[in-house]
């Protein structure tokens, strides 16, 4: 058998597998206010002819040289009127507290808890510079620089921080992010503007990603033509030996 031409059509397989998941997470998110689309890359694989057989039999890891991260890029800014929706207008994140400790988001559909904290949908307290946001149940007004007044009354400032470029930012679901633990940047204040009434659509082109998943399925389909084709060659070649001994 051609071990080196079915490995390749089952990586091949496996890689557009892969990257059909990724597609399929981005379109079952597209309406998530906030949303960030994951893209997903591959390292080509220099096979050289010398590789011993014990290397070539390996087991195929459908995780090695895959990279899958979140396109950061802006989306749009959609008009909702509720004064409780807030968009980030430019980099940066909200900072709120999780069971599991600080994470960061862009999904700005926020809510009041029965003590009067600012909370996301999922229950989370969203943070001000001075920690937890009592708003009391009382109008809330935030301005371009995030700060935040109640009453008329200027109580703290929204928490929204960004990173460098090296920073790596890790998905944990339900639109929080994490720091990759292996990064020590810490995050700083973001420059950036904060637009009440408004919520940040996800940034998936819903053509686009269905274009790329047209395009993912006729070449996972053209790999498994492949290994059909390499095991009949191998079936083929086998009854030829067999009926010459």
């Amino acid at each position: 058998m051609d071990m080196l031409g079915m490995l390749e059509a089952v990586r091949g397989c496996l890689k557009e597998e892969l990257r059909m998941d990724v597609i399929a997470n981005n379109l079952a998110n597209a309406s998530v206010p906030g949303f960030k689309k994951d893209r997903v890359s591959f390292q080509n694989l220099l096979i050289q002819q010398s590789m011993g057989a014990q290397q070539v039999n390996a087991p195929v890891n459908r995780n090695s040289l895959v990279h899958v991260a979140p396109d950061l890029s802006q989306g749009d800014l959609r008009f909702t009127g509720n004064m409780l929706d807030f968009a980030i207008n430019g980099m940066g994140f909200f900072k709120v507290m999780t069971p599991n400790g600080i994470r960061y988001t862009r999904k700005g559909n926020f809510t009041v808890d029965a003590t009067g904290n600012l909370i996301t949908q999922e229950g989370y307290q969203v943070l001000g510079k001075g920690g937890t946001l009592n708003v009391m149940n009382k109008q809330v007004e935030v301005d371009d620089r995030g700060r935040v007044l109640v009453d008329g009354s200027e109580l703290d400032q929204l928490d929204i921080v960004s990173f460098g470029d090296g920073a790596r930012l890790v998905k944990e679901g339900k639109g929080l992010f994490r720091k990759d633990p292996g990064i020590n940047e810490e995050p700083f204040p973001a420059e950036s503007a904060v637009r009440q009434g408004y919520l940040e659509n996800s940034n998936v082109n819903i053509a686009e990603e269905m274009v790329k998943m047209i395009h993912s399925l006729r070449a996972f389909e053209s790999y498994q033509r492949a290994i059909k084709v390499l095991e009949h060659l191998d079936n083929k070649v086998t009854n030829e030996v067999a009926r010459l001994r």
